[in-house]
């Protein structure tokens, strides 16, 4: 299919910067109209074939060019992600237990405490921590054909603030436009996340770059009675953990909220500020309710975590009194998050994590 187009591909046998840039552009809509099968439609029974041929024309690309090269300054390249000096957490101080490289069966012991866990060393030998390193813009623009991929990203601090919003962009223009710039740079309208996507499904070569970890394949406890979840409609059992991908610049929030599944969650690049609450602490955090349209927001806390004080103490009294847990969560670290458990996470820098979904 693509050989048969490339013959009339746009510019092919024409020289010249118009010709160039004609050519670019047919290759960036073919991109676009594959990339929107894919993340507006899921592209049922044809992901194969729709990463086939991204995988094809991007062969060609970087094999045959459309025009012969010409000398030109490169566009400055960095070489790592900054790590985010300039922001700081706040100092822990109900800090989360810790363990070093937990084993399956250690972990599965773990989990009748139905408590929160950090476990270091136990991803360490991802190759997305080494040859294959996503700390490097360089090395995630190749995967994402020189950032012609396009991406889900929110746009703004939170999800719960006014003004938030969604777009659907290029990975270049990601990666130039909120990815590279200081972490002291610009406020919430500079911010951009790509959050709980299945970006391993659209680009499957990033999927090599991870593994499971086998804790994801534990018999996890149901919610405790007289919790929340407890009294809603368990998910049904899934075939396999659940993989999404959380990438953006240092200032991103995940506001405060509980997710219907056990959650393995894996820091690559950067680091992350993460507080935890029990659902025994349910009433204390204010649960949103049905809102506009009819949607269901009670997994969402009407409290903003780092808000005023003053503020947050005459609007929501007894959040003041709630009980909870927090770390930083480093590189190469890995947070246990049990189900229906609240949680709150603050980007400290550029940061790249993979959480894993699993019942």
């Amino acid at each position: 299919l693509i050989r048969a187009n490339i013959g009339v591909a746009p510019g092919h046998d024409r020289e010249g910067h118009a010709a160039e840039l004609e050519g670019e552009q047919w290759i960036q809509e073919i991109v676009r109209l594959l990339d929107m099968a894919v993340i507006m439609a899921g592209a049922p029974g044809r992901e194969g074939m729709v990463e086939e041929v991204l995988v094809g024309l991007q062969e060609w690309v970087e094999m045959m060019p459309l025009r012969k090269k010409r000398k030109r300054k490169r566009e400055r390249s960095e070489d790592v992600f900054s790590r985010g000096k300039g922001r700081h957490g706040p100092r822990i101080e109900h800090p989360i237990t810790r363990r070093f490289a937990l084993s399956m069966e250690q972990f599965a012991r773990y989990l009748s405490t139905g408590e929160p866990l950090v476990i270091t060393d136990a991803i360490a030998h991802w190759p997305a921590f080494h040859e294959r390193p996503w700390k490097s813009p360089e090395y995630l623009l190749k995967k994402t054909f020189g950032g012609r991929r396009l991406i889900p990203v929110e746009l703004g601090r939170s999800y719960t603030d006014a003004g938030w919003g969604q777009s659907i962009i290029t990975f270049k223009e990601f990666i130039n436009r909120y990815m590279l710039r200081s972490d002291n740079e610009g406020g919430a309208e500079d911010i951009a996340y790509l959050a709980q996507h299945d970006l391993f499904a659209q680009i499957p070569s990033l999927r090599n770059d991870i593994s499971v970890p086998d804790y994801c394949y534990t018999d996890p406890p149901q919610p405790a009675p007289g919790t929340p979840l407890s009294r809603k409609p368990a998910p049904e059992k899934l075939d396999g953990p659940l993989l999404n991908a959380w990438f953006g610049p240092a200032g991103t929030v995940s506001p405060l909220h509980t997710d219907p599944y056990h959650n393995i969650l894996c820091q690559v690049v950067g680091r992350k500020y993460v507080r935890l609450y029990s659902p025994e602490e349910s009433e204390n955090l204010y649960p949103r309710g049905t809102e506009g349209g009819g949607v269901d927001m009670s997994n969402t806390s009407e409290v903003d975590v780092e808000g005023d004080v003053d503020e947050m103490n005459r609007k929501f009294p007894l959040f003041r009194e709630a009980k909870y847990v927090e770390t930083v969560l480093e590189e190469g670290e890995c947070l246990y998050i049990p189900i229906g458990w609240w949680h709150y996470i603050k980007g400290l820098s550029v940061s790249f994590s993979v959480s894993f979904w699993w019942n």
